[in-house]
């Protein structure tokens, strides 16, 4: 057998496992980007909610004292 004839089959191997590894990372990658979306969305807080929460704590600051 040449070198030609088992080269041509290891290395087609070689490149669909890299586009089936390239596949699952970009899988992954949205899975994350997902995450990401979720967890800022729960992050957000708006200037009503936050002057309510200052108000909060300066009253419990009052009750304290």
């Amino acid at each position: 057998m040449s070198i030609e004839a088992i080269l041509l089959p290891v290395l087609t191997i070689v490149i669909l496992f890299e586009i089936f590894l390239m596949y699952l990372m970009h899988v992954r990658m949205k899975q994350l980007i997902d995450e990401v979306t979720l967890l800022n969305s729960k992050m957000e807080i708006t200037d009503v909610e936050l002057d309510v929460l200052t108000k909060n704590v300066e009253e419990f600051k009052r009750l304290q004292l």
